[in-house]
């Protein structure tokens, strides 16, 4: 399996919140993390940890890919439903490297959707 699916094949996992089928891509000393916000301590059992944690969501859509040498970009959209009912979409570009068909590192950037303003 080419890169780019492993990281399409990880992603719908999140999305699906299949956490274990993702989790079997990766290294077990996987790093991840949101740069400028936080990281979390490297293994699986930190993905898992973390996930267990983030609001329920709705729905997603996969959006872009790009491949270079063992690194892949894929971004999306995803609605959540926060603890206080409140809906949320966000948008990510998460960067993927890979080694021997194993995901290394991830790193993720999100952004919350705002008000649109005139510029």
């Amino acid at each position: 399996m080419q890169n780019k699916e492993i990281v399409k094949q990880v992603i719908k996992a999140f999305l699906d919140t299949d956490i274990e089928k993702a989790l079997s891509y990766l290294t077990e000393d996987v790093k991840m993390g949101w740069p400028g916000f936080f990281d979390l301590a490297p293994g699986k059992d930190a993905v898992r940890k973390f996930f267990k944690d983030v609001p329920e969501m709705i729905s997603s859509e996969m959006g872009e890919f790009v491949e270079e040498g063992n690194k892949v970009v894929g971004t999306g959209k995803v609605t959540s439903r926060h603890a206080n009912g409140e809906e949320k979409n966000s948008f990510f570009c998460d960067i993927y490297e890979l080694e021997n068909g194993k995901i290394k590192e991830i790193k993720s950037y999100m952004v919350f959707e705002q008000a649109k303003t005139e510029v």
